[in-house]
């Protein structure tokens, strides 16, 4: 895995020497609102961390994770994380989230944007996927403006809080990625 670098943010791959950090991100208790993340401590997660693939390229199957940097700030500001199934290899699946105090300026469309860039530079996949509770329109907005399209909804799709939820499905492909017809929509508030 390697850095991958935009106009403000540096996205920072989350190795195992990284995973406290990650962890403490994680904390942050606004980020479980629509989320299922791990109910881990810091030695479990370590662990889970250790285990995920070091390379990402194709064929790789795993979790692949990043921390987000903003310039000028000196601590992560959330992370991104891009999913690869061992028997889905013409899709892939991204997550994200930024700490409350950082949203509304964009950083989510533009770490999402050069996420999906990177995934299309480096994987032979067909589409890039997210999934969104339908009452996070912060989150919806990141995907539309980020060149994603709504493409139904999956009953159940998600555990948030130990409870099943529906999510709204959003997929990007390359085809339209690659050509310019998806272009990047201004960021809002």
């Amino acid at each position: 895995m390697r850095t991958i670098r935009t106009e403000r943010l540096r996205l920072e791959p989350a190795m195992r020497e990284h995973a406290a950090t990650l962890w403490k991100v994680l904390q942050a208790p606004d980020l479980r609102e629509y989320q299922d993340l791990p109910e881990a401590d810091l030695p479990q997660f370590e662990r889970m961390v250790a285990a995920r693939p070091a390379t990402l390229g194709p064929g790789v199957s795993g979790r692949f994770e990043w921390l987000i940097y903003l310039e000028g700030v000196h601590e992560p500001v959330g992370w991104v994380s891009l999913r690869m199934a061992e028997r889905a290899s013409s899709a892939a699946e991204i997550g994200y989230s930024v700490l409350r105090e950082f949203r509304g300026r964009g950083i989510a469309t533009e770490a999402v944007r050069a996420l999906v860039r990177e995934t299309f530079e480096r994987l032979a996949v067909r589409r890039v996927r997210a999934y969104c509770v339908p009452e996070n329109t912060a989150s919806r907005r990141v995907l539309e403006r980020a060149g994603f399209i709504a493409d139904g909804v999956l009953p159940h799709g998600a555990t948030v809080r130990g409870r099943p939820v529906d999510v709204v499905g959003y997929v990007v492909e390359r085809e339209a990625f690659s050509s310019g017809q998806v272009t990047e929509m201004p960021a809002s508030g």
